[in-house]
């Protein structure tokens, strides 16, 4: 998994990085968060979006590959500490 961000994503959509953060605070483009402030884009997840021309499913991958991200930051922060 490549997590892109606002500015990569910003040039393969041909759009600004501010519309992008726009379109991602709308839940309308699948993002990744790390932590409160901080997302990225899943590279597979965008093109898939993109193919099915900007519609947002919530698949059980995308779901799955969320989670197990958000789990190694979690364990990562624990480990740390």
């Amino acid at each position: 998994m490549k997590l892109l961000t606002a500015k990569e994503v910003s040039e393969v959509l041909q759009v600004t990085p501010a519309r992008v953060y726009e379109l991602a605070r709308g839940r309308a483009i699948p993002t990744v968060r790390i932590g409160e402030r901080q997302v990225r884009f899943d590279e597979n997840a965008l093109r898939e979006w993109i193919a099915r021309g900007g519609e947002l499913v919530a698949s059980e991958a995308e779901v799955k590959g969320q989670d197990s991200l958000r789990s190694h930051f979690e364990l990562s922060k624990t480990n740390a500490q």
